[in-house]
């Protein structure tokens, strides 16, 4: 199991730098620092899909209630 251990990085601000009452740029700011870019993981194959037991020349049929 690989573990990443980073060290929390102060982030400084004042009421100018925060961007208004909902804090936008300093929330963008602060949600960078916690959480870098990663690289995404290579595509993996699939499995191939299982047939269906139904063909289409002979459709499901139901029961009628009248």
């Amino acid at each position: 199991m690989i573990t990443q251990i980073a060290r929390i990085q102060t982030v400084a601000h004042d009421v100018e730098t925060a961007g208004g009452p909902a804090g936008l740029g300093l929330a963008l700011t602060v949600a960078a620092a916690l959480h870098p870019p990663v690289t995404r993981a290579p595509e993996v194959a699939t499995a191939p899909a299982t047939a269906r037991r139904n063909t289409a020349a002979r459709p499901h049929r139901r029961t009628v209630r009248g």
